[in-house]
């Protein structure tokens, strides 16, 4: 699928895969829920949640057991209309646990985002593992 709408707008939201992925390498998770909605939805193959309250449960979930994270994203495509947009991208992650061993997986996010105020926010991130590599 071909890039479309205003060049400005698939910049800045480049700019929030940006933050998104900083948040995630530094463990923020007040920055992280940040780049969504107030009812943005995460989805996955293991969970699904709505609302600030539940990206910060699940949150707290996945750290329970993890020490750090290594978090490499790159958008395949971004399609702007307007107020709202639509977008493809890839990211690589390693997790090292807490119980030792590193977790590593490969997958995609087919993600929905809105402008709000100005500012370009995940309103749906739809994540789909492509490779799972077990800790070692």
């Amino acid at each position: 699928m071909a890039n479309s709408g205003p060049l400005e707008d698939r910049l800045l939201i480049r700019e929030l895969y940006g933050l998104y992925g900083d948040a995630s390498c530094r463990g923020d998770r007040e920055q992280w829920v940040a780049c969504f909605t107030e009812d943005g939805q995460w989805n996955s193959h293991i969970f699904q949640c709505t609302g600030a309250a539940e990206l910060r449960t699940e949150w707290d979930k996945l750290w329970a057991d993890w020490d750090e994270v290594a978090f490499w994203g790159e958008i395949g495509w971004i399609r702007v209309s307007g107020d709202r947009a639509i977008a493809r991208s890839y990211a690589r992650e390693i997790v090292k646990l807490s119980a030792g061993g590193l977790f590593k997986l490969f997958g995609r996010y087919d993600d929905e985002l809105v402008r709000q105020d100005g500012q370009w926010l995940f309103s749906q991130r739809n994540y789909a593992p492509m490779i799972l590599e077990a800790p070692e």
